[in-house]
């Protein structure tokens, strides 16, 4: 059995409440290019209100991570779930710039209060036998989330408007929410469990004992957090936000498959979905083959190849199936890279240093994606988009060599 009963405990409610409350934020994405006009926006305010969220969530991942060591778990997912739910409801009633800008952060706090807790409790749960599983398998709830919450937004949002279908959403989300406070147990690391009166609380000296164990954080942590970071910028950032512009710069607006014609915005779609699907393969396969091995790290390496291959399809061949191909290598990268450096995370922190050690992943990932774009579009406005994948692929295989040598002992 690849997960036992205590393991199923954990995940299945903490999956689910996780996928059910991508349901609004994944909606927007979908939706608000062609509905602006509906909360009274302009067109060129979309990408501010689509990129907020992120950016609140660079400083809010730490702080996060700390509040979660200090007060437990599930109480602060809960709240994070709360949130979450307010700031799609409320994207039914704002109108205008200010109002759904704070609709927008106010997500960005939700989801890192749910994602670093969610990884926080994943690594609690787990040992370093079974960690990349676990790891890998929380993987598999974000991806469902993020593939079938858009096609479930749109699909509402056709036949029935954007704020009615903002209201379903938010109404599927407090589904989570239930589940979630019925069936998610308490994960309450060691610190918690301290006074909170003890000196070591007082703010001065708990910002003293944090910047002191920063600089003695195992390099390995900081390792990880660099391929953590490098993986969201060329994964999320560059790949995803530039792949219908690729399509469009190599075939115009359509490109023939055998005797169909297909519109490059839908196959671009396509390639959005072929990236989560095959990232809930990526996942597990990578989080248990980590488990088996005993050491993280090959695994890391293996997987690190696949993505640097991606890119180098995208660059040097020429077909049209070079697309799909290479795209599929670096979402199998990506899921295999994310999950099973979640693990080396959980293997190297004490369980009541999982929070801040994951708020800072998160922090790493979140400067990747909200980096890549800006990155991107910049180099493809003087390049063409074959070097910049040709660049993606140099900077993930400085990930690579970053892991030989004195890394090639650091497992678990």
């Amino acid at each position: 059995m690849i997960l036992n009963r205590r393991q199923l405990r954990l995940l299945l409610p903490l999956g689910t409440a996780l996928a059910l409350s991508l349901t609004g934020d994944s909606t927007l994405y979908a939706v608000l290019p062609n509905q602006f006009a509906m909360v009274g926006i302009s067109l060129g305010a979309v990408g501010v209100m689509l990129g907020a969220n992120r950016l609140i969530r660079i400083p809010g991942n730490l702080l996060a991570g700390a509040l979660n060591d200090r007060l437990g778990r599930r109480r602060l997912f809960l709240i994070g779930l709360s949130l979450g739910i307010l700031s799609t409801l409320s994207y039914s009633f704002v109108h205008g710039f200010w109002l759904l800008l704070a609709a927008r952060l106010l997500w960005g706090i939700s989801w890192a209060l749910i994602n670093v807790g969610g990884y926080a409790m994943v690594l609690d749960w787990s040992t370093s036998t079974d960690r990349g599983r676990m790891t890998g398998f929380y993987q598999v709830s974000y991806m469902v989330g993020l593939a079938i919450s858009p096609i479930l937004g749109g699909a509402l949002t056709d036949a029935m408007g954007f704020r009615t279908a903002v209201r379903i959403c938010a109404a599927v989300s407090t589904v989570g929410l239930a589940v979630a406070f019925v069936a998610l147990p308490e994960v309450r690391p060691p610190a918690a469990t301290q006074s909170r009166t003890s000196k070591q609380h007082h703010p001065r000296r708990w910002l003293g004992a944090t910047a002191e164990a920063l600089r003695q954080t195992d390099r390995r942590l900081w390792l990880a957090g660099y391929i953590y970071l490098v993986v969201f910028f060329v994964g999320n950032g560059v790949l995803m936000s530039t792949i219908s512009l690729y399509l469009g710069q190599r075939w115009g607006t359509t490109l023939t498959l055998g005797q169909v014609a297909v519109g490059v915005a839908s196959l671009a779609g396509l390639m959005l979905a072929l990236r989560a699907l095959l990232g809930i393969l990526g996942g597990p396969l990578a989080g248990i083959m980590s488990d088996q091995l005993g050491n993280r790290w090959p695994v890391i390496r293996v997987a690190i190849l696949v993505g640097v291959s991606g890119f180098v399809v995208l660059t040097v061949v020429r077909g049209v199936w070079a697309i799909p191909v290479g795209v599929a290598l670096v979402s199998l990268s990506m899921g295999a890279l994310i999950a099973v450096v979640a693990a080396i995370v959980g293997d190297l922190t004490a369980g009541n240093k999982s929070g801040i050690a994951m708020g800072g992943m998160a922090t790493a990932g979140d400067i990747g994606s909200a980096a890549g774009p800006l990155v991107a579009y910049a180099l493809a406005s003087v390049l063409d988009l074959r070097w910049v994948y040709l660049c993606c692929a140099v900077l993930l295989a400085s990930c690579l060599l970053a892991t030989v040598g004195k890394w090639q002992r650091a497992g678990r």
